[in-house]
Protein backbone atom coordinates (compact mmCIF):
# COMPACT_ATOMS: atom_id res chain seq x y z
CA UNK A 1 0.00 0.00 0.00
CA UNK A 2 2.91 2.78 0.94
CA UNK A 3 4.82 1.81 -1.69
CA UNK A 4 1.86 2.10 -4.36
CA UNK A 5 1.23 5.79 -2.70
CA UNK A 6 4.58 6.88 -3.41
CA UNK A 7 4.70 5.43 -6.76
CA UNK A 8 1.52 7.24 -7.55
CA UNK A 9 2.14 10.39 -5.83
CA UNK A 10 6.18 11.00 -6.14
CA UNK A 11 5.59 11.33 -9.78
CA UNK A 12 3.35 14.48 -9.89
CA UNK A 13 5.22 16.41 -7.02
CA UNK A 14 8.59 18.42 -6.91
CA UNK A 15 9.54 17.10 -3.16
CA UNK A 16 11.05 13.72 -2.29
CA UNK A 17 8.51 11.53 0.03
CA UNK A 18 8.92 8.97 2.54
CA UNK A 19 6.75 7.26 4.30
CA UNK A 20 7.08 5.20 7.72
CA UNK A 21 5.70 2.52 9.30
CA UNK A 22 4.57 2.29 12.85
CA UNK A 23 8.29 1.62 14.27
CA UNK A 24 9.42 5.05 12.43
CA UNK A 25 11.49 2.55 9.70
CA UNK A 26 10.75 3.83 5.94
CA UNK A 27 8.90 1.27 4.11
CA UNK A 28 8.32 2.87 0.62
CA UNK A 29 10.27 6.37 -0.07
CA UNK A 30 10.76 8.27 -3.61
CA UNK A 31 14.94 7.76 -2.96
CA UNK A 32 14.58 3.66 -2.75
CA UNK A 33 18.26 4.18 -1.53
CA UNK A 34 16.29 5.25 2.04
CA UNK A 35 14.42 2.21 2.35
CA UNK A 36 14.73 -0.17 5.92
CA UNK A 37 16.07 2.86 7.21
CA UNK A 38 14.69 4.82 10.42
CA UNK A 39 13.73 8.45 10.12
CA UNK A 40 14.64 10.60 13.32
CA UNK A 41 11.26 13.13 13.26
CA UNK A 42 9.00 10.06 12.38
CA UNK A 43 9.98 8.94 15.66
CA UNK A 44 9.62 12.06 17.03
CA UNK A 45 6.13 12.25 15.12
CA UNK A 46 4.98 8.96 16.60
CA UNK A 47 6.20 9.26 20.01
CA UNK A 48 5.21 13.14 20.68
CA UNK A 49 2.04 12.11 18.24
CA UNK A 50 2.09 15.63 16.46
CA UNK A 51 3.54 16.85 13.43
CA UNK A 52 7.43 17.45 13.45
CA UNK A 53 8.72 20.26 11.31
CA UNK A 54 12.22 20.43 10.31
CA UNK A 55 13.69 24.06 8.99
CA UNK A 56 17.60 23.40 9.29
CA UNK A 57 19.34 20.61 8.20
CA UNK A 58 21.11 18.45 10.39
CA UNK A 59 24.57 17.73 9.41
CA UNK A 60 25.13 15.10 11.98
CA UNK A 61 22.16 13.13 11.47
CA UNK A 62 22.01 13.64 7.96
CA UNK A 63 18.44 14.71 8.20
CA UNK A 64 17.08 17.21 6.08
CA UNK A 65 14.42 19.77 6.30
CA UNK A 66 10.89 18.65 6.33
CA UNK A 67 7.21 17.71 7.73
CA UNK A 68 6.42 14.70 9.06
CA UNK A 69 2.95 14.07 9.48
CA UNK A 70 1.25 11.45 11.38
CA UNK A 71 -0.88 8.53 9.78
CA UNK A 72 -4.31 7.63 11.73
CA UNK A 73 -6.01 5.09 10.95
CA UNK A 74 -9.42 4.31 13.59
CA UNK A 75 -8.07 6.69 15.93
CA UNK A 76 -4.48 5.20 15.88
CA UNK A 77 -1.07 6.42 14.74
CA UNK A 78 -0.23 3.60 11.81
CA UNK A 79 2.58 5.43 10.64
CA UNK A 80 4.15 8.83 9.29
CA UNK A 81 3.97 10.64 5.99
CA UNK A 82 7.43 13.24 5.71
CA UNK A 83 7.80 15.67 2.76
CA UNK A 84 11.23 16.78 1.95
CA UNK A 85 11.74 20.81 1.79
CA UNK A 86 11.18 24.16 2.83
CA UNK A 87 8.38 23.65 5.43
CA UNK A 88 6.57 26.81 4.24
CA UNK A 89 6.73 25.22 1.24
CA UNK A 90 5.95 21.61 2.11
CA UNK A 91 3.54 21.58 4.91
CA UNK A 92 0.27 22.08 3.26
CA UNK A 93 1.65 18.70 0.58
CA UNK A 94 2.49 16.61 3.61
CA UNK A 95 -0.88 17.06 5.47
CA UNK A 96 -2.71 16.29 2.03
CA UNK A 97 -0.60 13.20 1.32
CA UNK A 98 -1.32 12.46 4.98
CA UNK A 99 -5.30 12.91 4.20
CA UNK A 100 -5.10 10.49 1.30
CA UNK A 101 -3.28 7.80 2.60
CA UNK A 102 -5.13 7.18 5.63
CA UNK A 103 -8.95 7.40 3.42
CA UNK A 104 -6.84 4.88 1.48
CA UNK A 105 -5.63 2.89 4.35
CA UNK A 106 -9.43 3.03 5.42
CA UNK A 107 -10.49 2.03 2.25
CA UNK A 108 -8.26 -1.01 1.91
CA UNK A 109 -9.26 -1.96 5.49
CA UNK A 110 -13.37 -1.87 4.64
CA UNK A 111 -12.21 -4.08 1.54
CA UNK A 112 -10.02 -6.44 3.35
CA UNK A 113 -13.41 -6.67 6.11
CA UNK A 114 -15.87 -6.88 2.95
CA UNK A 115 -13.65 -9.98 1.61
CA UNK A 116 -13.49 -11.81 5.21
CA UNK A 117 -16.89 -11.38 6.04
CA UNK A 118 -17.71 -12.06 2.04
CA UNK A 119 -15.56 -15.84 2.61
CA UNK A 120 -17.25 -16.57 6.28
CA UNK A 121 -20.63 -15.85 4.65
CA UNK A 122 -19.38 -18.24 1.80
CA UNK A 123 -17.89 -21.00 3.74
CA UNK A 124 -21.09 -21.15 5.95
CA UNK A 125 -23.79 -21.63 3.43
CA UNK A 126 -21.36 -23.72 1.28
CA UNK A 127 -21.35 -25.95 4.75
CA UNK A 128 -25.17 -26.15 4.34
CA UNK A 129 -25.47 -26.47 0.91
CA UNK A 130 -23.15 -29.44 1.00
CA UNK A 131 -24.16 -30.92 4.34
CA UNK A 132 -20.92 -31.07 6.02
CA UNK A 133 -21.79 -28.26 8.58
CA UNK A 134 -22.41 -29.27 12.27
CA UNK A 135 -24.40 -27.63 14.84
CA UNK A 136 -21.67 -25.80 17.10
CA UNK A 137 -20.15 -25.12 14.00
CA UNK A 138 -23.10 -22.99 11.99
CA UNK A 139 -23.95 -21.28 15.37
CA UNK A 140 -20.44 -20.02 15.70
CA UNK A 141 -20.54 -18.83 12.54
CA UNK A 142 -23.54 -16.98 12.73
CA UNK A 143 -22.43 -15.32 15.94
CA UNK A 144 -19.19 -14.64 14.18
CA UNK A 145 -21.26 -12.84 11.32
CA UNK A 146 -23.75 -10.88 13.97
CA UNK A 147 -26.49 -12.45 12.20
CA UNK A 148 -29.09 -12.56 14.72
CA UNK A 149 -31.91 -15.26 15.35
CA UNK A 150 -34.24 -15.97 14.37
CA UNK A 151 -33.33 -16.87 10.99
CA UNK A 152 -34.56 -18.43 7.90
CA UNK A 153 -32.95 -20.42 5.05
CA UNK A 154 -34.11 -20.08 1.68
CA UNK A 155 -34.09 -21.52 -2.16
CA UNK A 156 -34.54 -19.04 -5.15
CA UNK A 157 -34.94 -20.63 -9.27
CA UNK A 158 -34.80 -18.24 -11.67
CA UNK A 159 -33.61 -15.30 -9.85
CA UNK A 160 -31.50 -13.20 -12.16
CA UNK A 161 -32.31 -10.09 -10.73
CA UNK A 162 -29.75 -8.29 -9.09
CA UNK A 163 -28.09 -9.30 -5.70
CA UNK A 164 -29.90 -8.00 -3.02
CA UNK A 165 -29.20 -10.83 -0.34
CA UNK A 166 -25.72 -10.24 1.79
CA UNK A 167 -25.63 -14.04 3.11
CA UNK A 168 -26.49 -15.37 -0.47
CA UNK A 169 -24.79 -18.14 -2.23
CA UNK A 170 -25.75 -19.22 -6.33
CA UNK A 171 -25.15 -22.90 -6.79
CA UNK A 172 -26.06 -24.42 -10.52
CA UNK A 173 -28.42 -21.74 -10.96
CA UNK A 174 -30.12 -22.39 -7.28
CA UNK A 175 -29.28 -19.69 -4.78
CA UNK A 176 -29.29 -19.99 -0.96
CA UNK A 177 -30.23 -17.37 1.08
CA UNK A 178 -29.79 -17.06 4.75
CA UNK A 179 -31.27 -14.35 6.68
CA UNK A 180 -31.86 -12.72 10.02
CA UNK A 181 -35.77 -12.91 9.98
CA UNK A 182 -37.75 -13.55 7.29
CA UNK A 183 -36.93 -12.83 3.31
CA UNK A 184 -39.21 -10.56 1.33
CA UNK A 185 -41.11 -12.81 -1.55
CA UNK A 186 -39.40 -13.02 -4.46
CA UNK A 187 -42.11 -12.12 -6.71
CA UNK A 188 -40.35 -13.11 -10.12
CA UNK A 189 -38.71 -16.19 -8.71
CA UNK A 190 -39.48 -19.85 -7.97
CA UNK A 191 -38.89 -20.49 -4.29
CA UNK A 192 -38.94 -22.40 -1.10
CA UNK A 193 -38.69 -19.59 1.72
CA UNK A 194 -37.74 -20.66 5.00
CA UNK A 195 -39.64 -20.46 8.18
CA UNK A 196 -38.00 -18.41 10.72
CA UNK A 197 -35.36 -20.66 13.31
CA UNK A 198 -34.12 -19.94 16.79
CA UNK A 199 -31.81 -23.10 16.74
CA UNK A 200 -28.74 -23.85 14.33
CA UNK A 201 -29.98 -27.45 14.65
CA UNK A 202 -33.05 -26.00 12.29
CA UNK A 203 -31.50 -24.88 10.00
CA UNK A 204 -29.19 -27.87 9.31
CA UNK A 205 -32.77 -29.63 8.95
CA UNK A 206 -34.10 -26.73 7.06
CA UNK A 207 -31.08 -27.22 4.30
CA UNK A 208 -31.40 -30.70 3.97
CA UNK A 209 -34.90 -30.56 3.01
CA UNK A 210 -33.73 -27.85 0.49
CA UNK A 211 -31.25 -30.33 -0.39
CA UNK A 212 -33.60 -32.69 -1.37
CA UNK A 213 -36.37 -30.49 -3.16
CA UNK A 214 -33.40 -28.66 -4.73
CA UNK A 215 -32.80 -31.61 -6.81
CA UNK A 216 -36.31 -31.71 -8.28
CA UNK A 217 -36.65 -28.30 -9.64
CA UNK A 218 -39.99 -29.27 -10.67
CA UNK A 219 -41.39 -29.19 -7.71
CA UNK A 220 -40.07 -25.72 -6.79
CA UNK A 221 -43.51 -23.40 -6.87
CA UNK A 222 -43.82 -20.13 -8.35
CA UNK A 223 -44.23 -17.01 -6.57
CA UNK A 224 -47.90 -17.09 -5.61
CA UNK A 225 -48.26 -20.94 -5.72
CA UNK A 226 -47.06 -20.62 -2.38
CA UNK A 227 -50.05 -21.25 -0.88
CA UNK A 228 -51.01 -24.13 -2.22
CA UNK A 229 -47.65 -25.72 -2.16
CA UNK A 230 -47.38 -28.24 0.16
CA UNK A 231 -43.37 -28.92 1.51
CA UNK A 232 -44.21 -32.66 3.12
CA UNK A 233 -46.08 -33.31 0.12
CA UNK A 234 -43.07 -32.46 -2.30
CA UNK A 235 -40.85 -33.92 0.10
CA UNK A 236 -42.28 -37.33 0.25
CA UNK A 237 -42.06 -37.23 -3.72
CA UNK A 238 -38.99 -36.24 -4.25
CA UNK A 239 -37.88 -38.75 -2.14
CA UNK A 240 -39.62 -41.83 -3.10
CA UNK A 241 -38.44 -44.09 -5.08
CA UNK A 242 -39.18 -43.34 -8.95
CA UNK A 243 -41.10 -46.91 -9.26
CA UNK A 244 -42.93 -46.20 -6.54
CA UNK A 245 -43.89 -42.23 -7.81
CA UNK A 246 -45.13 -44.32 -11.00
CA UNK A 247 -47.43 -46.21 -9.13
CA UNK A 248 -48.87 -43.28 -7.14
CA UNK A 249 -48.72 -41.24 -10.74
CA UNK A 250 -51.04 -43.49 -11.98
CA UNK A 251 -54.20 -42.74 -10.04
CA UNK A 252 -54.19 -39.31 -11.72
CA UNK A 253 -53.20 -40.29 -14.93
CA UNK A 254 -56.13 -38.62 -16.65
CA UNK A 255 -56.81 -35.48 -15.12
CA UNK A 256 -56.24 -32.09 -16.38
CA UNK A 257 -53.55 -29.11 -14.82
CA UNK A 258 -56.98 -27.73 -14.02
CA UNK A 259 -58.13 -30.63 -12.13
CA UNK A 260 -54.78 -30.61 -9.94
CA UNK A 261 -55.21 -26.75 -9.20
CA UNK A 262 -58.41 -27.59 -8.02
CA UNK A 263 -56.96 -30.32 -6.01
CA UNK A 264 -54.57 -27.80 -4.49
CA UNK A 265 -56.32 -25.40 -4.32
CA UNK A 266 -59.23 -27.56 -2.02
CA UNK A 267 -56.50 -28.92 0.41
CA UNK A 268 -55.24 -25.17 1.14
CA UNK A 269 -58.68 -24.04 1.92
CA UNK A 270 -60.62 -25.22 5.00
CA UNK A 271 -63.99 -24.77 3.15
CA UNK A 272 -65.31 -24.83 -0.11
CA UNK A 273 -66.05 -21.78 0.03
CA UNK A 274 -62.78 -20.57 0.67
CA UNK A 275 -61.51 -23.01 -1.93
CA UNK A 276 -64.21 -21.52 -5.00
CA UNK A 277 -62.19 -17.74 -3.62
CA UNK A 278 -58.62 -18.98 -4.38
CA UNK A 279 -60.12 -20.75 -7.82
CA UNK A 280 -62.01 -17.62 -8.82
CA UNK A 281 -64.95 -19.51 -10.00
CA UNK A 282 -68.52 -20.53 -9.61
CA UNK A 283 -69.67 -23.15 -6.81
CA UNK A 284 -71.37 -24.65 -10.12
CA UNK A 285 -68.01 -25.36 -11.44
CA UNK A 286 -65.98 -26.28 -8.42
CA UNK A 287 -68.78 -29.01 -7.99
CA UNK A 288 -68.44 -30.08 -11.79
CA UNK A 289 -64.73 -30.70 -11.47
CA UNK A 290 -64.94 -32.85 -7.94
CA UNK A 291 -67.46 -34.90 -9.88
CA UNK A 292 -64.86 -35.42 -12.85
CA UNK A 293 -62.15 -35.93 -10.70
CA UNK A 294 -64.53 -38.66 -8.87
CA UNK A 295 -65.41 -40.02 -11.86
CA UNK A 296 -61.75 -40.59 -14.01
CA UNK A 297 -59.13 -40.85 -10.68
CA UNK A 298 -62.54 -42.94 -8.36
CA UNK A 299 -61.12 -41.24 -5.44
CA UNK A 300 -63.50 -38.64 -4.17
CA UNK A 301 -61.77 -34.90 -3.56
CA UNK A 302 -64.16 -34.67 -0.64
CA UNK A 303 -63.05 -37.27 1.43
CA UNK A 304 -59.92 -36.22 3.66
CA UNK A 305 -58.34 -39.20 2.98
CA UNK A 306 -58.99 -39.79 -0.61
CA UNK A 307 -57.90 -35.97 -1.49
CA UNK A 308 -54.80 -36.84 0.00
CA UNK A 309 -54.16 -40.11 -2.32
CA UNK A 310 -55.00 -37.68 -5.27
CA UNK A 311 -52.63 -35.02 -4.03
CA UNK A 312 -49.34 -37.66 -3.00
CA UNK A 313 -50.45 -38.78 -6.76
CA UNK A 314 -50.10 -35.45 -8.20
CA UNK A 315 -47.09 -34.15 -6.78
CA UNK A 316 -45.69 -37.74 -8.02
CA UNK A 317 -46.64 -36.87 -11.44
CA UNK A 318 -45.05 -33.49 -10.70
CA UNK A 319 -41.78 -35.35 -9.84
CA UNK A 320 -41.92 -37.19 -13.05
CA UNK A 321 -41.76 -34.90 -14.95
CA UNK A 322 -45.33 -35.28 -16.00
CA UNK A 323 -47.03 -31.89 -14.99
CA UNK A 324 -45.40 -28.51 -14.49
CA UNK A 325 -48.17 -27.37 -12.22
CA UNK A 326 -45.87 -25.41 -9.75
CA UNK A 327 -43.59 -23.54 -12.71
CA UNK A 328 -46.80 -21.38 -13.87
CA UNK A 329 -47.59 -18.29 -12.38
CA UNK A 330 -51.31 -15.92 -13.11
CA UNK A 331 -52.19 -13.58 -10.05
CA UNK A 332 -55.35 -14.26 -8.73
CA UNK A 333 -57.21 -12.27 -5.54
CA UNK A 334 -55.94 -15.65 -3.20
CA UNK A 335 -53.70 -17.49 -5.07
CA UNK A 336 -52.24 -18.29 -8.55
CA UNK A 337 -53.45 -20.43 -11.66
CA UNK A 338 -51.05 -21.81 -14.84
CA UNK A 339 -50.51 -18.91 -17.32
CA UNK A 340 -53.43 -19.47 -20.45
CA UNK A 341 -55.65 -21.65 -17.82
CA UNK A 342 -59.10 -21.63 -19.47
CA UNK A 343 -62.46 -21.11 -17.17
CA UNK A 344 -65.05 -24.27 -17.23
CA UNK A 345 -68.55 -22.35 -17.97
CA UNK A 346 -70.67 -23.59 -14.55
Amino acid sequence: MALRVVQTIAPRVDYPLNIMDERGIIIASSDPKRLGNPHPDALRALSENRTIVTAQADPVSGQLPGVNVPLYADGVVQGVVGVTGAPQEVASLAQLISLTVQLLLTQHEEHVRSTVRATQISDMLSGLVSGSASDEALAEQLEQLGLSAPWSLSLLLDEDGPEQYEAALTINNARWVLSSGPIEDPASARAILGPPRTQPSDLLVDAENLRTLGAVPALVPAAGLRELWNEDMALSAARAPEAYCRSLARRTAQISAEHAFTLLALAASSTQSEAIARLTVHRNTLIQRMDRIKQVTGSDPRVPGELMALLNSIYARVRLGEMHIFQYSKQLKYGLRPIGLVEESP
